[in-house]
Parts: C-alpha cells; structure tokens; sequence
C-alpha cells in the first residue's frame, strides 16, 4: 500500500517568493562567515608574526563578546525587529572586516576579532528570528534556509582560499568583506512581512529611541531564561548542549586523529564537503519528515545519529567508511538543526523569537568552549581513543535523560495528538 501524501501547507503559511529569497540570501552569506573566518584568521596571524599563544588569543577572542551580548542582541531584535538590528551590525561587519589588512598586528586583530565576530554572530541570530517572525518557524522554511546557507558553506571556504592564495592578505580581506556586504544588502532588502498592522502603527506611533534602550538591561537576559520554562525550549537547549558534544569533536580532536592515522589534508578537506553537501540536501527533507514524523523524536534520533558518528571515529578503518560515517553525520546535522529552530521558534512567543536564538547561541558558544577543553583533558589522562568514547557515552546519557523527559512529559505528548 502506498504511503499517504505529505500533508499541504495551510494557506496561511504560503509567503512570497520576495520574503523567502531574501531570508534565504541573508542565511547564505551570514550563516557560513565562521568557517570562511577559519581559514583566513590563522593565515593573518602568521603574517603578523604572532607567537602560537598569540595565534591562539586572536583566534579565540572572536567569541569573546558573543558570549555575553548574544542575548542583549537577541533582545534588541525582539524590541526594534530582527531586519533592523541585521541591517545595523552587517554594517558594522562590512567595516570591521575592511579594517583587518589596514591596521596590521596582533592587538587590532584582537580588537577586529571581537567586533565582526559579535556582528557576524548577532546577523545569523538575526537571520534565524527572521524565519521564526516572517514565516512562523516552519519546518518547511527552517529546512530551506538551512539548506542555503549549507551552500554558501560549501562554496564559500574554497573561493576565500583561492582569493588568499591570488591576492594575498588584501584580496582574502576584500573578498570576506564584498561577502559580508552581500549578506547586509540581502537583510536590508528582506520586505515588510507585517510584524505591526498599519492600523495599530497609526494608533500606537513608536517611541523615538535613545541610548538607554540600545544598552544591555538586566531584565531582557531574566526574561530569556525565564524562557527555559517552555518544555520546547527546555528540550532544544539541552539537545543543543549534547549536539554540540559531537561538532566540538569534529571541530577539534576529530582532524588530530585523522592526521595521526595518515589521512592528508586535501583528504579531510574532501571529508568535511561531503559532509556539507549531504546536510544540505538532508535540510530540505525536513519539512516533509516533521509532518509525517513525531518531530521531538526526529530531533533525538538524528542528534543521536549525530554524536554515535563522532564517537565510533577511532574503530574505522579505511578511509571510504570514514567518509560514509561522516556523510551519515552530515545528514543527520541537516536534520536536527532546522528541528532545532522550528521547535524553538514554535514553542516562544512572536515578541521572543530572537531572544530564544540567542538563548541556544550562548548556549552553544559556551558549549563550544568547554567541549574541547574537557576532551584534551580526557585524551591526556586516558588516550585521544578513549576520549571519543567518553564523550559519546556522555552525549548518549545526555539523549536517553531526554528521552524519558520526552516520553512522560504530558506538553510533548499533547503536541503529538494534535
């Protein structure tokens, strides 16, 4: 017997091709700027002459104010709308990369770093709230815009790296800038998707802004934690948290044992492209999955898919089964990252969608510190094998917490009635 039809949109989430091409161009340019940053960064820093730890502290400080001002970021875009703020700090992105090459050495870049990596990151909470205001969080359009900037991953680090290797440091910084630029113009040109109706615009003018409203406000960052009180917002920060166990590895200790075991770098790098191709695609099935699938198990299952490829890295042998398992991880983060933010940005409030981005972006930054860290702690004592199976067995322990949660939870299982 046939499986039934995917069920259709309703009508009222149908949005116009204008709406989601510009959504979708804003996640092309700004959801990928971190792995082309990747490449350049470490290559300046040897150009400046910084020493391995100097290498390191501007390499790191490009998290350093996201950490704290994600949320404030977040609140900024709840209060005067996501466009608004992704149109203010993609300039700020387009000037602060500009001014890498013209102030060369290693404080600036210290500086530079802090600044385009808060406005980088600040955009794709931008481009995130974008999809949960302009077009309800839906599983559909997460899957989409996923898929889009996958893309631009994929295209992006090999033109950056052949600018560098053309042009040098001016042409790698001029093209990450028209790059950046790109990503701007696509937010500014996102249309009016209603978010106030003219009617109460009318009645209710808005206030004019002062300095005060653009400063950090205790309360915003009370009231975004007080989101964790939403069961789907509790369930998407903690499977951010044990998704991330397995991208910390990957990020990290994942290329060390490759490179122990013989694999050159033109191999890892053909690696980490299948993985970007394969996810992309996988993004684009969401949508028919989550109507056909309960969608919280969907998200368990492929975060569990996610972490078991990481942690079963040291028992592969030949490089064609490294490269299915890591295919399979691809896919499985093309599946769980669209349910991430359509979860999310289901389960808060129109007036809450950037803060709760913010939320898991924190959590997720903060994540991607501490996993490294405590993995180079496990490799050191037990062995860089062990640590893989350490911090799998903890991802795992972390998923079957959840599941149980899950499975008892009356919010979850009154979701999947309906």
């Amino acid at each position: 017997m046939a499986p039934p039809a995917p069920t259709p949109l309703p009508p009222e989430e149908r949005y116009s091709w204008r709406l989601q091409g510009s959504i979708y161009a804003a996640g092309f340019f700004n959801g990928n700027l971190f792995n082309m940053v990747a490449i350049v960064m470490p290559l300046w820093a040897l150009a400046l002459g910084a020493s391995p730890l100097m290498i390191g502290i501007i390499l790191g400080s490009r998290q350093a104010m996201l950490i704290f001002l994600a949320i404030h970021g977040g609140a900024l875009m709840d209060r005067f709308g996501a466009r608004s703020v992704i149109v203010v700090m993609g300039f700020i992105g387009v000037i602060s990369m500009a001014l890498f090459p013209v102030f060369p050495f290693a404080a600036a870049a210290i500086a530079l770093q802090m600044l385009s990596g808060l406005a980088e990151s600040v955009s794709w909470i931008g481009v995130q709230a974008l999809v949960g205001q302009a077009m309800k969080g839906n599983a559909t359009y997460t899957g989409r815009m996923t898929f889009v900037a996958r893309i631009g991953g994929f295209i992006g680090p090999p033109m950056i790296g052949g600018a560098w290797d053309l042009w040098g440091h001016w042409g790698g910084f001029a093209f990450l800038t028209v790059w950046v630029a790109a990503g701007w113009l696509a937010a500014w040109l996102v249309p009016d998707f209603g978010e106030r109706k003219p009617a109460d615009r009318e009645a209710t003018p808005p206030p004019k802004t002062t300095l005060i409203d653009l400063l950090p406000r205790l309360s915003d960052y009370m009231e975004t934690f007080r989101l964790m009180a939403y069961a789907g917002v509790a369930l998407v920060v903690v499977a951010t948290v044990t998704r991330q166990m397995g991208s910390g590895v990957q990020a990290t200790f994942y290329v060390v044992w490759l490179n122990q075991i013989d694999i050159s770098g033109t191999a890892i790098g053909t690696l980490f492209s299948l993985s970007s191709a394969l996810s992309a695609v996988a993004a684009l099935a969401v949508g028919p999955a989550a109507r056909r699938f309960n969608r919280y198990w969907l998200l368990l299952f492929w975060v569990l898919a996610s972490i078991l490829c990481m942690a079963v890295t040291p028992l592969l042998g030949p490089y064609w089964l490294i490269a299915a398992v890591i295919g399979l991880r691809g896919i499985a983060q093309g599946f769980n990252l669209p349910l991430l933010i359509s979860i999310m940005s289901q389960a808060v409030a129109p007036q809450d969608q950037a803060k709760a981005v913010a939320l898991r972006i924190t959590v997720n930054r903060v994540n991607a510190l501490a996993v490294p860290v405590l993995m180079g702690a496990i490799a050191e004592y037990a062995g860089l094998e062990y640590s893989f199976y350490v911090v799998g067995a903890l991802g795992v322990a972390c998923l079957a917490a959840l599941a149980v949660w899950v499975a008892r939870s009356p919010e979850f299982r009154d979701e999947a009635r309906r």
